[in-house]
């Protein structure tokens, strides 16, 4: 199992803001980078200094009011000839203290916010053609904001699984480990190991608790189309647009995938755990999402890039997708309806696999043209009275996968998967499905499938 942690950059910046510094706190040793400790208690004693004016000053203040009406302009009482204080004065003396505040919580070192989040998910699946088995996993998330405008963000899935030889193993794979700097309201940016920002699903939907059937749609899954966690640099943000929209926006440049072109079952698939880079060439994407209104967001996503492969060439690639989601609820039926969807093109050049037969599945070529997509419909009675109805969810998914059937391992999959969540709360869901599987060159793999989401 292998699920990637929602974290939306969206998400991440309203997180981010949300979590404003804490004040008042003694500052920790000072790393290297940092200002030094000399000028960290200068600072910290200009600040005591300026409060216990600003006090002096409010406390005459107070004692004229009680004697006599003060002037407008005057805030306290002129000693020996003294210029008076006026309400400039004070706004100076505050508009100070404001920024000798801002600094020392720009230069204190430590750990301002943090949070642990994830999720988990357990459960058994028996499919056709394999043996039937339990399974476990977690994906703890960490949340660090050191500074106001900085967030550190790492996760990792970690989980159980058996080898072709029927050893039992765990297993941890870092997914994320970013680091994002707020610029403004509508702008973030930042660079690391991060979920793509490519369709909806790996953002919105993968988690166990928000997915609403066990697994990923074909697409989505190991082996699919998109690109899950990239390595590279990357912007996103909002922009309101007049009549209540908003315009969403995703950018990013990354490590290429890599091109399979080894593997008899799999030559012509594109890998996009692209941890390091076989080429010089970059890949370049991004998302443009549409929310017309409240309760629906479609997006237009795309990555262009040339895929490497050692001592076989580079090869230019182009993805897209097209993705939408829908959520009201309607009074007419008592509940609330849910339906989101994508699809996904990849094109990659064409090449002759195993030139010389020494692999034992060549020479062969093909149109290496593939897409596949799913539509999610959910139905839930939201506005009954029977609170256990109430929790119940009923969800239909139909998903494909076409590539060429001349290529190794190229099929036309066909999934319909029909399921039933019952919500324990908000962030834990008990589902049970059973999935219908068709294939063009192979017999179908139906599956039943027991798992309980967790959100961490």
């Amino acid at each position: 199992m292998s699920k990637r942690s929602l974290v939306m950059t969206l998400s991440v910046g309203a997180l981010a803001l949300a979590l404003s510094p804490a004040g008042g706190q003694d500052a920790p040793p000072v790393r290297e980078g940092t200002v030094s400790r000399a000028e960290y208690e200068q600072l910290k004693k200009d600040h005591e200094e300026l409060k216990r004016e600003f006090a002096e000053l409010k406390k005459a203040r107070q004692a004229e009011v009680a004697t006599t009406r003060p002037q407008p302009q005057l805030v306290a009482q002129p000693q020996g000839g003294a210029t008076p204080a006026t309400s400039d004065d004070l706004d100076d003396i505050d508009k100070t203290l404001r920024e000798l505040k801002g600094q020392l919580r720009e230069v204190r070192p430590g750990t301002e916010k943090l949070v642990i989040a994830g999720d988990a998910a357990v459960g058994f699946t028996s499919q056709r053609g394999t043996k039937s088995t339990f399974f476990a996993g977690i994906a703890p998330l960490v949340l660090w904001q050191p500074y106001e405008r900085l967030l550190i963000e790492a996760a990792a899935d970690i989980g159980i699984s058996n080898d072709d030889n029927g050893a039992s193993s765990t297993s941890v794979e870092l997914t994320i480990a970013n680091v994002s700097f707020i610029v403004n309201d509508n702008l973030i940016v930042g660079g690391g190991l991060f979920v793509a920002p490519f369709g909806a699903y790996h953002r919105h939907f993968d988690p166990p608790w928000i997915n609403k059937l066990p697994d990923d749609p074909l697409v989505f899954s190991d082996g699919g189309l998109a690109p899950g966690s990239i390595v590279g640099f990357y912007a996103s943000g909002a922009v309101p647009v007049p009549h209540g929209m908003k315009i969403l926006y995703d950018a990013y440049v990354s490590n290429g995938p890599n091109l399979e072109t080894q593997d008899s079952g799999s030559a012509g698939q594109l890998h996009f755990d692209n941890y390091s880079d076989l080429n010089n060439n970059k890949a370049v994407g991004g998302r443009i999402g549409l929310q017309p209104i409240t309760e629906l967001e479609v997006g237009y996503s795309i990555q262009y890039g040339k895929a490497g492969s050692a001592g076989f060439g580079d090869f230019n690639t182009v993805i897209q997708a097209v993705d939408f989601a829908y959520r009201k609820e309607f009074a007419q039926i008592f509940g609330t309806i849910d339906i989101n969807g994508s699809w996904v093109w990849s094109d990659v050049g064409n090449a002759t696999y195993d030139r010389n037969g020494q692999l034992g599945f060549g020479p062969v070529s093909f149109r290496n043209s593939r897409n596949g997509g799913y539509v999610l419909l959910a139905y839930r009675p939201t506005m009954v009275h029977n609170k256990f109805l109430r929790n119940i969810e009923y969800v239909a998914r139909f998903d494909a996968l076409t590539s060429p059937l001349g290529a190794p391992g190229g099929e036309h999959e066909r999934r319909l998967a029909l399921g039933v969540d019952y919500w324990i709360t908000p962030a834990a869901v008990f589902k049970v499905a059973y999935e219908f599987d068709n294939r063009k060159n192979d017999a179908g793999a139906n599956a039943f499938f027991i798992q309980l989401g967790l959100g961490l």
